[in-house]
């Protein structure tokens, strides 16, 4: 099962959980499990190859995991607020608007941390430049701006909710295109390298 996969499953796994269950727990449930999941799934997978590419791989789901989940509730926001300014107040989510931005300002440092944790373990295991290296840390990078910038500015400017989905959606698309594109260009050299 590759990387992408156990993210995915993890999404999945936190969108079925988020969405089932009802309640204030939701949200802490439904992220605890997933981690679970996705740690557990690796873990069980990989084993212990060594300390360093297992964090850096546990950090980088991680980090993709709390990236759609803070842009899930991001998006659950916005339409919290829109329903209140229509004046439809019956079917709301279960937490207010300012424990909602909390949480988000929450689940964005939680993923900005596990950012910050790959990153790092990520240039500790390369010791030579590649284009793979190259184009993940490219893209990391760009990604970790953004996230920052996005959290910096929601907590210290009041950034509205709409610019906040945006860099958050930008952040996941730069994420998304260091793992993938990662993947394609390792699989390429290796198909290349087989014809040879």
């Amino acid at each position: 099962m590759s990387f992408i996969t156990q993210v995915t499953i993890s999404i999945v796994t936190y969108f079925i959980i988020r969405f089932s269950v009802k309640g204030e727990n939701s949200l802490y449930l439904s992220a605890i499990i997933s981690s679970g999941i996705y740690i557990g799934a690796y873990l069980y997978i990989y084993d212990y190859i060594k300390f360093l590419p297992t964090v850096h791989f546990i950090a980088a789901g991680l980090c993709l995991l709390f990236l759609f989940i803070a842009y899930c509730e991001i998006v659950i926001l916005e339409r919290n607020i829109k329903k209140i300014k229509t004046g439809n107040l019956i079917d709301i989510n279960e937490f207010s608007i300012e424990k909602n931005y909390r949480i988000v300002f929450y689940l964005l440092g939680i993923g900005l941390s596990f950012l910050t944790i790959a990153l790092v373990s990520g240039f500790s295991i390369q010791s030579n430049i590649s284009s793979n290296l190259l184009l993940k840390s490219v893209f990391t990078v760009i990604a970790w701006v953004v996230y920052l910038l996005s959290l910096i500015i929601m907590r210290y400017f009041n950034l509205s909710i709409k610019f906040a989905t945006r860099g958050m959606l930008v952040s996941m698309i730069a994420v998304l295109i260091a793992y993938i594109g990662n993947f394609y260009i390792v699989r390429n050299c290796v198909f290349i390298i087989c014809v040879k």
